[in-house]
């Protein structure tokens, strides 16, 4: 996969998830949906589409059309016990990196040098930081809480799916030695749409991708994804009362 194609790759992604936010996410919520299920349903269109132009690709190489062949192609082979340490380590990484950048975030946001977008939520605004009780209160009350696993599920699975078991390997053909450079830079900026939290997303993106060509797995991306996106709702879910 040359540059060319990988940023039409990163282009389509990047406006995928910019509609999604910005356009789907308040259409929903015009339409009465309450805040938490619009976010998550919006984010899950973007994610759905991701695995059919897996799925597409997939086909467009002439693979064998078996679900062996597919998680070979993909990378998702027998996981093995250094994998998964690399993959523990890079979720707690990922995670310290978001807690240790929020206030820094925050300060930045509240002196004006990162204004946020009109309509964001509380819950993706660093300024306005929520309790774990809280937001548990209302993952109850907006109904969400038992859709958190399936949609972390359907989260992970789209982004190792498409990005480190489709796309990470054709890139390595290209470039080599420097592919965690140009995938970490590119699945990093396909984040724009949360463009305020882009500076922690970077680190861990270069992280994951240096780590998944370390290793040859993307059982490391899935992972270090399902801790660094299952870790707060745990302390959530245990934590609050």
């Amino acid at each position: 996969m040359r540059l060319r194609e990988s940023a039409v790759v990163f282009l389509v992604i990047t406006l995928l998830g910019a509609a999604c936010f910005y356009l789907v996410r308040p259409g929903l919520e015009r339409a009465g949906w309450p805040s938490y299920p619009a976010y998550l349903a919006s984010l899950s269109l973007a994610f759905v589409v991701m695995l059919a132009w897996a799925a597409v690709s997939y086909r467009a190489e002439r693979q064998p059309p078996t679900l062996e062949a597919f998680l070979a192609r993909c990378r998702l082979g027998p996981i093995r016990r250094r994998v998964v340490r690399w993959g523990l380590a890079l979720g707690v990484v990922m995670f310290l990196l978001t807690a240790v950048s929020s206030p820094l975030l925050s300060r930045a946001i509240s002196a004006g040098w990162l204004p946020l977008p009109a309509g964001t939520p509380d819950y993706l605004d660093p300024t306005r930081q929520q309790s774990l009780a809280l937001l548990k209160e209302q993952f109850v009350s907006q109904g969400v809480l038992p859709w958190i696993p399936v949609i972390l599920a359907l989260n992970i699975a789209a982004e190792e799916i498409f990005w480190r078991g489709m796309v990470f390997p054709r890139q390595e053909l290209q470039h080599g030695r420097r592919t965690f450079v140009v995938h970490g830079l590119i699945w990093a900026f396909s984040h724009l749409f949360q463009y305020w939290m882009l500076p922690p997303i970077l680190v861990g993106s270069l992280a994951l991708a240096w780590m998944v060509q370390r290793t040859r797995s993307t059982w490391v991306g899935v992972v270090g994804h399902l801790v660094n996106n299952g870790l707060p709702i745990l302390l959530m879910l245990l934590l609050s009362p």
